[in-house]
């Protein structure tokens, strides 16, 4: 099926996601900056024959039409519309690698330290990735990682920052400055937290956040085969019983230091976590 014609002048840029190659055109000067924003260090200069159809248009009445290949929508504002794309292409990219282990975990980076903060949806992962940022940690994802099966090394997938008007307020009162995009367009991404490209390399540290919360952030060292057992709660590729699976979330937390964490406030939870890692720095 062809794409449908964008009406009035647009422009095309094209991103290659860990192998995954997309063309993404729009007509809005707001979908393009924002999808730079997400995908910068995968921009790339031309497409190949694989390259998959991605768009966001405003039609004329006003609305907003979004595809990815034959996955379609509309929305009648631009936040919509930059949510849903967003949300299909990492599902785009994920399905792209199904030999690789998908983890819902925040990837955080200290110097050279890869961190995974894994947890369940709603547990405050997002929220705590970006009081760790304001403290001079780098957050390259808060929801997805693929983690390479042979040499386990993790590859975050950009996502826009999920945020409800309470985690906003804690966050305003940490000191956390967003940005203009997120004020206009609900759509803070971590290139707008000066990411940039980072060397490939295994998570050297496991944090499960679990609840409920306490008055004060509590910390403690776990085995590694408990580690094992959360990332298979949170892995998003094939079936448990799916034994390459099992063998390399084993094996992930096998070669890393694995903690569980009982959040309580934001600051002394983010200050505590930033206390464990830094010291581990090389």
């Amino acid at each position: 099926m062809s794409p449908p014609r964008l009406p009035g002048p647009s422009i095309e840029d094209v991103f290659r996601v860990y192998g995954f190659v997309f063309r993404f055109r729009t007509n809005h000067p707001d979908a393009r900056r924002s999808f730079l924003e997400l995908y910068e260090r995968f921009l790339g200069t031309s497409a190949d024959e694989a390259a998959v159809e991605a768009a966001i248009i405003v039609d004329t009445i006003g609305g907003f039409r979004w595809w990815l290949g034959e996955t379609a929508g509309t929305t009648s504002n631009l936040p919509g519309a930059l949510w849903s794309l967003e949300a299909a292409l990492c599902q785009a990219i994920i399905e792209f690698h199904r030999g690789y282990m998908a983890v819902h975990a925040c990837t955080i980076y200290a110097s050279d330290l890869a961190i995974l903060l894994v947890g369940r949806s709603g547990a405050g992962k997002t929220t705590l990735s970006l009081a760790l940022a304001r403290r001079g940690l780098t957050v390259a994802t808060d929801d997805v990682a693929l983690v390479e099966p042979e040499t386990l090394n993790v590859l975050p997938i950009p996502r826009c920052f999920h945020l409800d008007s309470q985690s906003v307020a804690l966050l305003e009162a940490d000191g956390l400055q967003f940005p203009q995009s997120w004020k206009r367009l609900s759509f803070m991404v971590p290139g707008e937290l000066g990411v940039h490209a980072t060397t490939p390399c295994r998570a050297s540290v496991l944090v499960f956040m679990s609840g409920p919360r306490a008055e004060q952030p509590r910390i403690a060292a776990i085995s590694q085969a408990e580690m094992a057992a959360h990332l298979l709660s949170e892995t998003g590729q094939g079936p448990i019983e799916d034994l390459q699976i099992v063998r390399g979330l084993c094996r992930l937390a096998g070669g890393a230091s694995c903690y569980s964490l009982i959040p309580g406030r934001l600051a002394p939870t983010a200050d505590a976590l930033v206390d464990l890692v830094l010291p581990q720095q090389p």
